[in-house]
């Protein structure tokens, strides 16, 4: 905020006004990391817990468990360790109730009796990512979809894909449990703990193969206080795009860009097509699509791997901001992760990156015959 005064009152046009906001500026930083650095706590507080845990949920459940944890010392804020907790929690109950088989039907199957669930924590992109994984019978896709259809969560039509009938298990009031018992719950259960995990910034994914077992990965924020992010102009509002998920940023040439399916775009990037996200159009700040030619398009790579390029007016400038909630200060709003306040006091949205990939490509059926059509 000083520096920007500074600036605005053309103070800093003095080489010794310069040199003295410089030396602040990497003083406080300096500060700050050390205080991160005082704040993050190894996983292993977390981890601790989980023997006993699992030792309880085996013997109710009848079954054999061997725990196997991985990065135990993984270092991550402590804000983040105490929410940690309760989802996990509820993880690997769910993975030793609804995952792993009975002791008979593992040799049945040519298993050994004792089950293995495995929990590892990791950096990855700047982020925290745990997998909970077991060796059990994976997710019985057909019966998902049947209870599904049955509690009018998803049309009886419906042509589901593999990935999208596996995350059919995170929607409100789904539950695959034939009796209520105090493992299976009373029809909660993994919804909540998507919503405790995007509460804190994050994302859970799911994959399984039929027989040999299924992995929940959680992906979250190193922090909860600070975040490095390039600042756009997005039609007449400021938005922060994170730094972690950027790849590089390019102005798009009219040769490079292809139309296919109404306002679906695609923009060529060296040897490979990917889709052009209108972020205003996205977020609801216009309903015109923006000339990709007139903005900056910036590279990002969702947690999937999943790679786009979202269309923003201009570029300010990057640099560091402080996280705030907009859900505990206002509410939820769809593709966006939080908020900010800017050195001149305006509120700045931070964009949620995965959503909006998310949206855009199911939106713009990108992975269908359009994309392969428009690539040839």
């Amino acid at each position: 905020m000083l520096s920007q005064r500074a600036y605005q009152a053309g103070l800093a046009r003095a080489s010794d006004v310069a040199v003295g906001f410089d030396e602040l500026e990497q003083l406080t930083r300096e500060i700050q990391d050390s205080v991160m650095a005082i704040r993050a706590q190894p996983v292993k507080s977390v981890f601790q817990r989980l023997p006993r845990l699992v030792r309880e949920v085996a013997d109710i459940s009848g079954k054999q468990v061997r725990l196997v944890t991985e990065g135990e010392w993984t270092e991550v804020d402590k804000t983040v360790i105490e929410r940690l907790a309760d989802p996990l929690t509820h993880m690997i109950r769910n993975a030793i109730d609804h995952g792993l088989e009975k002791p008979e039907d593992r040799l049945a199957g040519g298993k050994p009796e004792e089950g293995v669930v495995r929990v590892a924590a990791m950096h990855r992109s700047g982020r925290i990512v745990i997998e909970i994984s077991d060796d059990g019978a994976g997710i019985n896709r057909k019966r998902v979809k049947e209870i599904a259809i049955k509690k009018g969560l998803v049309p009886a039509e419906a042509n589901l894909s593999d990935e999208e009938t596996d995350n059919l298990i995170f929607l409100p009031g789904f539950s695959t449990a034939d009796k209520i018992s105090s493992l299976s719950g009373r029809g909660v259960g993994m919804d909540v703990v998507k919503r405790s995990i995007q509460a804190l910034g994050g994302r859970v994914s799911i994959t399984s193969r039929p027989g040999k077992g299924s992995t929940f990965t959680m992906s979250l924020p190193l922090t909860l206080a600070v975040l490095d992010g390039m600042i756009v102009s997005v039609g007449d509002q400021t938005v922060v795009v994170p730094l972690t998920a950027i790849i590089e940023t390019l102005q798009p040439k009219a040769s490079e860009v292809k139309s296919f399916g109404g306002d679906a775009r695609l923009v060529q990037v060296r040897d490979t097509f990917m889709p052009l996200v209108d972020v205003a159009r996205e977020l609801g700040y216009s309903h015109e699509l923006a000339s990709a030619t007139g903005g900056v398009a910036i590279l990002v790579e969702a947690e999937n791997g999943a790679r786009s390029a979202l269309l923003v007016d201009g570029i300010q400038g990057q640099r560091q901001v402080v996280i705030k909630s907009l859900e505990a200060n206002y509410g939820r709003v769809p593709g966006i992760a939080a908020a900010t306040i800017l050195g001149d006091g305006r509120v700045a949205l931070i964009l949620d990156v995965d959503a909006v990939v998310a949206t855009s490509r199911v939106e713009g059926n990108f992975f269908n015959s359009g994309m392969k059509h428009a690539a040839e």
